[in-house]
């Protein structure tokens, strides 16, 4: 049995890692406190991972930044003005267009709307139904699953995940362009007098098919310190962004059993004007945004790393249909003309092979400025922590991963969920970074 003293240095351990649930160890030369000595040192590091299904705890840290830039975005502070609660906003809702009917479910309703109701008995070319009666729940495993597997486009999907970078960076490219058109100048005039900034992040439908939520505000020329001119209003902006959803697209090229040649966006999108200065409204936007950061193209641990080999996807635990989507990635990514897009490398994420989430220059501020801050906080507190004999200073090594006691793990997953149950009994308004909240969580 271990004494006092001994479950005190494992209880240091998993707080200096921040509960993490698969910490990263460091070895190396470091500045004793006491004698002045170098002398080789041991240190244990939170894992920094995004995603929830790997690491709850940082995964909850990570989503506390993303909140924070989305609320800097829309109503300043972390070194934008807020003045920029008086520009236009929008919250933009991309989609993804159909490769095929599939299960449907409202997870926001007690009694889901019927799936998909027909007045007769229409069957595919496969001789499935094309009609489904059921209310499909939120933890229903059927949402998502097509009526007919054969009939789903599973290439078409897979290719238009993988081209979706390319149709946003075009689609932000014509975004200039159409405002500038409508305003009588051209693309660098515009430029000169207007700027767009956003944050995207992306969102994996049951469907395996990425969405994109956006948050876009517009700017003078010289950046959020400068208020956009009077004629670029938020009524310009979702006109602007109804054309270039009709009308923009990205070549995919041919390929045989797959109807896609050219990767558009679906005809269902969504514009949400922002109200200025209403902190609830920032709030809630900043908190579904930062959400979706934490997720996996699945939401389980099983597509949380790259797949190594075609045998691994049999020890996956997917859904049929996710399945399919990684398989199919996976062959298609044998195809020598489809090697530019790395599918194989990125068939854990179903072909998408951008960022998660990214942002503009000039919307707010960044990570790497959010986890120098926190940092320089936690130094200041360092010196005076007797259970830390040396200085954080110094040349550091990769020495494993894992905590150095094995009870640290089950502590950390403890104390983890202690919080959660803490954090759950909190009213909704008075959380930090909720509809009414004012600060991060």
């Amino acid at each position: 049995m271990r004494s006092a003293a001994e479950w005190r240095a494992v209880l240091a351990e998993v707080d200096r890692a921040g509960l993490c649930a698969h910490p990263v160890r460091l070895r190396g030369l470091t500045l004793d406190r006491s004698s002045g000595e170098l002398v080789e040192g041991g240190l244990v590091v939170a894992c920094k991972d995004r995603r929830a299904a790997v690491c709850p705890s940082c995964s909850r840290l990570y989503q506390a930044d993303a909140w924070q830039l989305v609320a800097a975005g829309l109503r300043g502070g972390k070194g934008v003005p807020p003045s920029v609660v008086g520009h236009p906003q929008l919250f933009v809702t991309l989609t993804a267009p159909s490769f095929g009917p599939v299960h449907r479910g409202d997870v926001s309703d007690d009694r889901p709307p019927l799936c998909r109701p027909r007045r007769g008995l229409e069957v595919c070319p496969h001789g499935e139904l094309l009609s489904c009666t059921l209310r499909h729940g939120a933890d229903d495993l059927a949402v998502g699953e097509p009526l007919c597997s054969e009939c789903f486009d599973y290439r078409g999907a897979v290719l238009w995940n993988a081209h979706v970078s390319r149709l946003w960076a075009r689609s932000s490219h014509r975004l200039y362009r159409e405002i500038a058109q409508a305003a009588g100048l051209s693309t660098t005039e515009l430029r000169s007098v207007a700027r767009l900034s956003y944050l995207k992040v992306v969102e994996f439908q049951a469907r395996g098919l990425v969405h994109l939520h956006v948050v876009l505000r517009a700017d003078g020329g010289a950046g959020p310190s400068e208020h956009p001119p009077p004629w670029l209003d938020v009524a310009l902006l979702t006109r602007a962004i109804a054309s270039v959803v009709a009308e923009v697209g990205v070549p995919v090229g041919q390929l045989e059993g797959t109807a896609l040649r050219r990767a558009r966006w679906g005809a269902q999108h969504d514009v949400r004007v922002l109200v200025a200065g209403d902190e609830e409204d920032a709030g809630t936007i900043a908190a579904y945004v930062a959400k979706y950061a934490t997720k996996t193209a699945d939401g389980t641990p099983w597509l949380a790393h790259r797949i190594r080999t075609r045998a691994e996807i049999e020890h996956l635990a997917l859904r049929p249909h996710i399945e399919t989507m990684v398989r199919t990635a996976w062959a298609l990514g044998g195809r020598r003309h489809l090697h530019s897009l790395h599918l194989r490398d990125h068939a854990h994420t179903l072909g998408y092979g951008g960022q998660f989430s990214s942002k503009s220059v000039r919307f707010s501020t960044t990570f790497a400025a959010l986890r120098q801050a926190r940092s320089d906080y936690v130094q200041r507190d360092v010196p005076g922590d007797e259970n830390v004999p040396f200085d954080y200073d110094g040349e550091w090594r990769y020495a494993g991963r894992g905590y150095g006691h094995p009870e640290a793990d089950t502590l950390a997953a403890t104390l983890l969920e202690a919080r959660l149950e803490v954090t759950r009994k909190v009213p909704e308004s008075s959380r930090p970074g909720s509809r009414k909240g004012s600060q991060a969580p």
